[in-house]
């Protein structure tokens, strides 16, 4: 869930940045547009409409707000400047310079100086302008606004489908963990029904002489069956929590899978099955913490014993493009079994999913492959299932219908 909930802000803040950036390409472009077509065609309009174009002439909006800044400073040191008992002559000429550099020119200094003392005496003169001004402020800043309008909907439109998601995520992680102890409880009630039966017959003695020791070993058995899912639940649990840490150290992954192989090989012959091991003899060194790895190797073998039919060929392999810097490092147990149908291997990752089968006969406890594939996440390894027909591009063997994968 937590795993989920990280991908999905990832995906969130991609979205946002890549989506930003598209926005604001398309806006400057927009923008390079909007601003040409107004300094060649609205902006000499708005001057001649002003009747300003004889004394006017700006080539550009960054010219007409000079302009009319320009004029507005002027009006307010005319007005400003007499009331602090100070000439604004010194003032008045510097404004004059930067509006004639700007573009307001006359036919001499003198009819500027005197068209400028004109408009600081009668400000409204300058409204047109400043309708202007702020007329061309808008249309500038209009692909700007609307950028940002399109940008804020597509956000709130991802945010809403995320949270969506979201709630769709949480619902089904609740019917999960519903169906988790509902299974739990099967589990343990059907070993636990069968003692309490038995240990009833023997207390009240009903149970014929020759008879009770089978019994017993049944009691045995079943108590066993219970305490094997109390453990992987303890462990499954443990291996979820925020404390648990792996304990990684330079091991040498070809020793331990012989290792494995050699403690399973009992079981194996049990079933009826043949292990081949083809793991090469010069060693293969790799940060794992070895304990864990070698459980999650073992739950693999041994569930192809548990779910296979007898006969079985079960093949540990190991793959590696550079022995020496452990580069594309990959662990196969494949098995010549029939293949998990597809709506069963969609889900055989998750707790308590073995088939009905599997779980009428009680062969597994459910928690096998998703312990195993906590520990390979908690490795920042991967593990999956492959099957007919993309095992065959793995070169393992004509012969072998299906593989769990650890890639390293």
């Amino acid at each position: 869930m937590a795993k989920k909930s990280i991908s999905s802000a990832k995906e969130l803040k991609g979205f946002l940045l890549s989506r930003f950036f598209f926005v604001l390409a398309i806006v400057s472009v927009v923008e390079l547009l909007v601003v040409g077509l107004t300094n060649k065609y609205l902006i000499p309009a708005l001057v001649m409409f002003t009747r300003y174009n004889k004394i006017i002439m700006v080539d550009g909006a960054e010219g007409l707000f000079m302009l009319v800044f320009v004029l507005v400073a002027t009006w307010l040191v005319n007005r400003i400047f007499p009331m602090l008992n100070a000439s604004p002559v010194a003032v008045n000429e510097y404004l004059e310079k930067v509006l004639r550099s700007r573009g307001f020119v006359g036919a001499s200094d003198q009819e500027v100086t005197e068209t400028l003392r004109a408009l600081s005496e009668r400000p409204t003169a300058i409204l047109s302008l400043l309708g202007a001004f702020f007329l061309v402020a808008i249309i500038l800043l209009t692909p700007y606004i609307i950028g940002g309008i399109v940008f804020s909907i597509s956000v709130a439109r991802e945010i809403r489908r995320v949270e969506r998601e979201k709630e769709i995520e949480h619902k089904t992680e609740e019917e999960r963990r519903y169906l988790m102890i509902s299974n739990i409880v099967h589990d343990l009630k059907t070993p636990m029904t069968t003692v309490y039966g038995y240990a009833k017959a023997l207390n009240d003695g009903i149970v014929p002489e020759d008879r009770k020791q089978e019994y017993l070993e049944a009691i045995m058995a079943k108590t066993d069956r219970t305490n094997e899912v109390i453990a992987m639940l303890l462990d499954y649990v443990k291996l979820d929590s925020e404390g648990f840490v792996i304990k990684k150290s330079k091991i040498d992954l070809c020793e331990l899978l012989r290792s494995c192989c050699a403690f399973c090989y009992t079981d194996v012959e049990s079933a009826g099955c043949e292990l081949d091991i083809n793991v090469p003899e010069k060693p293969l060194f790799i940060a794992a913490d070895s304990v864990q790895l070698s459980r999650v190797i073992t739950n693999l073998i041994t569930n192809a014993i548990r779910h296979n039919p007898k006969g079985t060929k079960i093949g540990v392999t190991i793959t590696c493009e550079n022995y020496t810097t452990a580069e594309d490092v990959r662990v196969f147990v494949a098995d010549t079994g029939d293949e998990i149908p597809e709506e069963l291997a969609e889900h055989i990752f998750e707790p308590f999913v073995t088939g009905d089968e599997s779980r009428a006969s009680g062969s597994g406890t459910g928690l096998g492959l998703p312990l195993s594939v906590k520990i390979c996440e908690m490795h920042e390894f991967r593990l999956r299932l492959v099957q007919n027909p993309e095992i065959k591009r793995y070169h393992l063997g004509d012969e072998y219908k299906k593989t769990f994968v650890i890639s390293m």
